[in-house]
């Protein structure tokens, strides 16, 4: 969440056009030497969500090497199907009407093997139908000569079908059974860096600059507990990002972010944020020293926003024209913005509600902490009473509904079941990292501040 203050920062017209570039050669090399010596250990810090680019080639390293694509992409479950070279491959698209079964007699396959994948698909995952459009790829081998023959019939080896827009199933026969494989669709993963120098407003001036804001959030997100981006950010103050940028080829413009390493210099302050899985799959952003930079709540549950309205005993209302007390903080956004659960929970109330209110949600987050989101415009899907969230979940949408004067949300925290102000309230640390994977952290740490020390300001 980022809150963006009207006093705005400007940088140099240039500055920004140099801020952003791939990693070079050096810096691999520098990857290497920092983590070859932590290869053998369990935990995979530097590790990338990704794939092998095709998910049916098979490419043999040498023993006890290990390449670029090891360190940053996480090997497949199972094991690609050998020889692809040597395979016929045939893409189909799916039309109104088709069916698996159909498309095996279309490619000849006789009664007995048409019923063997079938069985098999039907085993593994169950396919009710094809959708038109759904993307399919057979793969056939040519038949050995014999001494009788010199050919036969081709032989279906493997087949491949679409999921959905991140998932393709695979079955492949091997010489007992046909097996079945459920894996993510290829990407391209580039390391990048960014750097900037405060002169009004940040993330106004990073938006113009192209920066992607969901990169801005993150940053904000991160720090939000260190730093407050409404009041704490000045003139003169700096930082620098290590991120990665994820797509899938012929969908660059629905890339995602994620920042791997930060630096934010605020008043002569210097705060880091390093990236780690303790569990695969599992991350989180620390400080230098291994401590968790976040708490059980989020700091806001807004991205992109401004406080219009903070926690007050007493405070003039703009419709009843009265001083009464305002027991939560106002956040101004626009009609639509997406609203966040600060805290994993469950949905006690998902609705209207009279008294002001208009359309608001309640979460019990445990015994002690409990919020409130009023004003929405509406519900996100699924979301209703006794339902479990998430921290971060989108739960709804600002709106002005009830007693409001514009749209924005209002944000209510309870402890005990007592009003608490938010913008004071602060949570303990989630962890720390564990001694047994401190050695790689600190390999991590180093080969990412090694970076960020490289990256200019502008």
């Amino acid at each position: 969440m980022l809150l963006m203050d009207r006093k705005g920062c400007k940088r140099g017209k240039s500055a920004w056009k140099k801020m952003i570039f791939p990693l070079g050669f050096q810096s691999l090399l520098l990857i290497l030497w920092f983590v070859i010596p932590v290869f053998p250990l369990r935990a995979a810090s530097l590790e990338l969500s990704g794939n092998d680019k095709a998910p049916l080639n098979e490419v043999a390293k040498p023993e006890g090497k290990t390449s670029i694509r090891d360190l940053f992409l996480p090997q497949q479950d199972s094991p690609p199907l050998e020889e692809l070279a040597t395979l016929r491959r045939v893409s189909h698209l799916a039309r109104p009407g088709d069916s698996l079964t159909r498309l095996f007699i279309q490619f000849g396959l006789k009664e007995p093997e048409r019923q063997l994948w079938l069985q098999s698909i039907q085993k593994s995952h169950p396919i009710k139908g094809l959708r038109p459009g759904q993307e399919m790829h057979f793969y056939f081998a040519k038949p050995e000569p014999s001494a009788n023959r010199l050919g036969g019939k081709e032989t279906l080896k493997a087949l491949e079908i679409e999921l959905d827009e991140d998932w393709i199933l695979t079955w492949e026969k091997g010489r007992k059974e046909i097996v079945f494989s459920k894996r993510e669709k290829p990407y391209d993963v580039e390391l990048k860096t960014a750097g900037g120098v405060v002169e009004s407003s940040l993330p106004e001036e990073a938006l113009k600059a192209g920066l992607n804001p969901s990169l801005i959030s993150q940053l904000a997100d991160i720090f939000s507990w260190e730093i407050d981006f409404h009041k704490d950010i000045q003139t003169g103050d700096t930082f620098k990002l290590l991120y990665e940028q994820k797509s899938r080829k012929g969908k660059e413009d629905q890339a995602s972010f994620r920042i791997l390493a930060a630096e934010i210099v605020n008043a002569g302050q210097k705060f880091f944020a390093i990236y780690f899985e303790q569990e695969k799959g599992k991350g989180g952003y620390y400080d230098l020293d291994g401590r968790s930079l976040a708490r059980a709540f989020l700091r806001f549950p807004l991205e992109f926003t401004s406080i219009s309205s903070q926690f007050s005993h007493s405070r003039f209302h703009p419709i009843l024209r009265v001083d009464r007390p305002h027991n939560g903080v106002d956040f101004s956004a626009k009609r639509g913005t997406p609203v966040r659960a600060v805290s994993d929970g469950k949905v006690l109330y998902a609705g209207w509600q009279k008294g002001g209110y208009g359309r608001m949600i309640e979460i019990q987050h445990d015994s002690i902490y409990a919020t409130r989101y009023a004003h929405l415009q509406g519900l996100a899907r699924e979301i209703h009473r006794g339902v479990n969230v998430h921290k971060g979940q989108i739960i709804g949408y600002v709106g002005s509904t009830g007693r409001s004067t514009g749209a924005h949300l209002h944000f209510e925290l309870y402890k005990d079941k007592e009003y608490v102000d938010a913008l004071k309230f602060e949570y303990p640390p989630e962890d720390r990292i564990e001694p047994a994977l401190r050695r790689v952290f600190d390999n991590a740490k180093q080969l990412f501040l090694t970076e960020l020390a490289a990256t200019p300001h502008s």
